[in-house]
């Protein structure tokens, strides 16, 4: 299972993709909404995105209209990453997959992506 990490935060960053690749995943990062997408017109195709709300350059929310209508990338599920208290209803009001309250503790971070991955058919590679 491929998992985008999108945040402008690198130690955030740095820290998710640590974890994720220590349990099996392969992870891609991005700085940005605009970097994402970059990645996925350039033909990237995670199988699950990590995605912060609040970014400068594009925000969470414009990405992922931006995303969702590109029919290419439009199914990729999405698990919001946010310090906002209100993260439940902004992940339902955005069809999200799942999502995280900042700051994460990191076997709720392992368990919500391993969920939101296997709800899709998606597994990490064995170690």
């Amino acid at each position: 299972m491929n998992v985008l990490v999108v945040d402008d935060d690198r130690d955030i960053r740095d820290i998710v993709a640590m974890v994720l690749s220590a349990e099996g995943y392969q992870v891609q990062t991005a700085i940005d909404g605009v970097a994402a997408l970059e990645l996925l017109r350039a033909g990237a195709r995670p199988s699950l995105i990590l995605l912060d709300m609040m970014m400068p350059r594009l925000d969470g929310e414009a990405f992922l209209k931006a995303m969702r209508s590109d029919p290419n990338t439009a199914g990729i599920p999405v698990v919001i990453l946010t310090g906002h208290p209100a993260a439940r209803v902004k992940a339902a009001e955005l069809g999200a997959a799942g999502y995280l309250v900042k700051p994460v503790e990191l076997i709720d971070l392992v368990r919500t992506i391993r969920q939101a991955g296997h709800e899709r058919g998606c597994s990490p590679a064995p170690p």
